[in-house]
């Protein structure tokens, strides 16, 4: 894992890298961001600021988040900041809809089969 894993790995699904840009709604901020979807798994994902001086998020703020794959599909997820750093955050899902969970399982399919 990268600077961002604990010295005890506590996680319950693989986590995939990724690093792709995604729209990120910051629950109680006017507007959206688009930041850096690091790392994604089933449970959970790690976020990258752009801008390491924009606004950043509260531990336990709600998050909602989305991405349009190549064939048309919307992936959406939301959950809350569980941990925060200086280069990001990390979120624990708490719904994600269809196509997000398709699009996990793919990726982790296809990283389990590469491992």
């Amino acid at each position: 894992m990268t600077s961002h894993s604990s010295p005890t790995e506590r996680r319950h699904h693989p986590r995939i890298f990724l690093g792709v840009p995604v729209r990120v709604h910051l629950a109680g901020e006017p507007c959206s961001l688009t930041l850096e979807l690091v790392d994604v798994s089933a449970s959970g994902s790690y976020f990258r600021h752009f801008r390491p001086s924009g606004r950043r998020p509260r531990i336990g703020q709600y998050v909602a988040f989305g991405f349009v794959m190549a064939e048309r599909s919307v992936c959406t997820a939301c959950g809350r900041v569980v941990r925060t750093d200086e280069q990001g955050f990390a979120l624990k899902l708490e719904r994600a809809n269809h196509s997000f969970h398709g699009f996990v399982d793919d990726i982790s399919g296809a990283f389990m089969r590469a491992a």
